[in-house]
């Protein structure tokens, strides 16, 4: 496991290796890798030669105290903003100066601590337009060129994506009314709708109550282990991390203070001290 502050190589995972999912089974060689990442806001460093790997479908965790530059890290990670030094490989390809739509391109889906949807649009054609979107990147048939309206196949395919998180009864309400885990789930569903190969949630249970953050929960497995998705999140519930996470990085002030799998992060004495506390250990 990788410790100490300071140190930019917190890769837990080599090329060529594998990590184990939560239930034993193996995941596949390196998705993501990152290579002491800097990023400086002004005189600032905000993250201090960060590193780490990700295997193609496992479900890689964030954690570490408020400061601890995790969301910088994922706006750096995902092309929100461009790093200071270090670079980033998705699938072997250089992708450290691509900006977030052209990551989109290659694979990235991303969810925010604040879920960003078009307000006022309906729940269906929140979806329909990122089903579009992705179909026009890709080139893949929308239609009749003179068609208004969306063609009944992109029509059915939100409608089925909707459907998959129980939102299906809302489709034509318009989002702004949505409950606030709605709107998460909603966001979710837009990411999907990319069929993103790696998808960033930032803080996909904030400000929700237990049972929202238990059905999120559910939902992550449930993508994951259907779909194949591999998943990177910050997430600030530990038992929703330790639920479902195979491998978990902790970060404090920019730095990297472990990489390892659940048991050895929760008994490592630098994390304890820095962010999950004592009382962690025998959680």
């Amino acid at each position: 496991m990788s410790a100490a502050p300071g140190h930019s190589q917190a890769s837990s995972l080599p090329l060529g290796g594998t990590a184990r999912s939560a239930k034993g089974a193996p995941v596949s060689a390196e998705l993501l890798r990152v290579d002491d990442v800097r990023k400086n806001y002004g005189p600032i460093e905000v993250l201090h030669g960060v590193s780490l790997s990700v295997a193609r479908g496992e479900v890689f965790a964030i954690i570490g105290p408020n400061g601890a530059g995790k969301t910088t890290m994922f706006k750096v990670m995902t092309g929100e903003v461009p790093s200071n030094g270090g670079s980033i490989h998705f699938e072997g390809r250089d992708v450290t100066r691509l900006p977030a739509h052209e990551r989109v391109r290659e694979g990235f889906g991303r969810t925010f601590q604040v879920a960003r949807v078009f307000h006022d649009f309906t729940v269906l054609d929140n979806v329909i337009a990122a089903v579009e979107a992705r179909r026009r990147n890709r080139r893949e048939p929308l239609g009749s060129r003179w068609r208004c309206a969306p063609s009944a196949e992109v029509r059915e395919e939100a409608m089925a994506l909707l459907a998959d998180v129980r939102l299906d009864p809302m489709a034509g309400e318009a989002a702004r009314f949505l409950s606030h885990g709605d709107k998460k789930r909603l966001e979710f569903v837009i990411a999907l709708a990319g069929r993103p190969s790696i998808l960033m949630l930032d803080e996909p249970t904030a400000g929700m109550s237990p049972s929202d953050r238990a059905d999120i929960a559910q939902l992550v497995a449930r993508t994951r282990e259907e779909r194949g998705i591999t998943v990177v999140m910050t997430e600030h519930d530990m038992d929703v991390v330790f639920g479902l996470a195979n491998r978990i990085m902790v970060m404090n002030y920019g730095e990297v203070v472990a990489t390892g799998s659940v048991d050895e992060v929760r008994c490592d004495p630098k994390v304890r001290e820095v962010y999950l506390g004592k009382e962690m250990v025998g959680a």
